[in-house]
């Protein structure tokens, strides 16, 4: 137990970081504000470059919004719900009540501020916690949603298995968008075998990485109950994102744009790109989506 606490507390730090001395929802508002954004009306269009801390940005979001027939009584839980970029996302196109769960205190906190900014707050609810002993019931949820989370995740069975278990059965869908690792490193330590730092992990310590085929088999076959509605593999496109944001970085002259992934990212946020590049680039990691269904 005491080593679990360990990696928690390890990965909570790697992402509160912070470069400028100032907490993450100071940051953010800055920058909203040097970007011209008036901060007392800001929109969910208006966070969106800054919130939405996943490969693809929104239109990942949007994207996997689209496979699932959310409705205004639906019930969505997001697993790793970061500052909650699309949870709002969802509570504003949907009308559908959310709930955020992440392990990083800090996250949670500035996503509820962020959901009172926006005035979203009666459908948004943010909880900080483990997603391999998640705070809540049985069936609890219409849809689980995860976008780029399960890579500081070392207990995939445990993580998908409580998934199943808070989704409501016959019907309750799981939609995941993440980082997976690739084929070129199949034969290697699929930690060691990547250039670090990348923006989930400063080292292999607190990075775990399993394949989209494990991913798959263990929802299908060692998670019982698990219908795969859909699979998509998003890297070629994933490449042409990461290189589309290093070229405006590089084309703005004095330093990168007001707005973007990098206001949150510390100060190695440009390393952490460059990696991350690399890696995609060489096939040791890979980034996919998939629908399943609980029976």
């Amino acid at each position: 137990m005491e080593k679990h606490d360990e990696k928690k507390a390890a990965i909570e730090q790697h992402y509160t970081r912070r470069g400028t001395g100032m907490d993450i929802e100071t940051t953010i508002l800055t920058a909203l504000r040097n970007a011209g954004k008036n901060i007392d009306q800001l929109t969910v269009d208006d966070l969106a470059p800054v919130d939405e801390m996943h490969t693809l940005g929104r239109e990942a979001t949007a994207n996997i919004a689209s496979l699932l027939n959310l409705q205004p009584n639906s019930h969505v839980l997001d697993v790793g719900s970061g500052i909650g970029g699309p949870s709002r996302y969802l509570a504003s196109k949907f009308g559908c009540r959310v709930t955020g769960l992440d392990l990083v205190e800090e996250y949670c906190r500035v996503a509820d501020s962020l959901a009172k900014r926006v005035k979203l707050d009666k459908l948004l609810t943010y909880r900080q916690g483990d997603a391999t002993q998640m705070p809540f019931e049985d069936g609890a949820f219409d849809v689980v949603w995860t976008q780029h989370a399960s890579m500081n995740i070392a207990d995939k069975k445990r993580l998908y298995s409580e998934m199943h278990r808070v989704l409501k059965p016959g019907g309750g869908k799981l939609a995941i968008y993440d980082i997976f690792k690739g084929n070129s490193s199949s034969d290697m330590d699929a930690s060691s075998s990547i250039h670090f730092p990348v923006p989930w992990a400063p080292d292999p310590s607190i990075s775990h990485l399993i394949s989209g085929e494990e991913t798959r088999k263990l929802l299908k076959e060692d998670v019982a109950g698990f219908k795969e509605l859909a699979w998509e593999d998003k890297t070629e496109s994933v490449i042409d994102w990461v290189k589309q944001m290093m070229k405006r970085a590089q084309q703005t002259s004095g330093g990168p744009p007001p707005l973007g992934l990098h206001v949150i990212g510390g100060p190695q946020w440009s390393e952490m790109v460059k990696n991350a590049l690399k890696n995609l680039e060489e096939g040791r990691i890979t980034v996919a989506q998939g629908i399943f269904e609980r029976s």
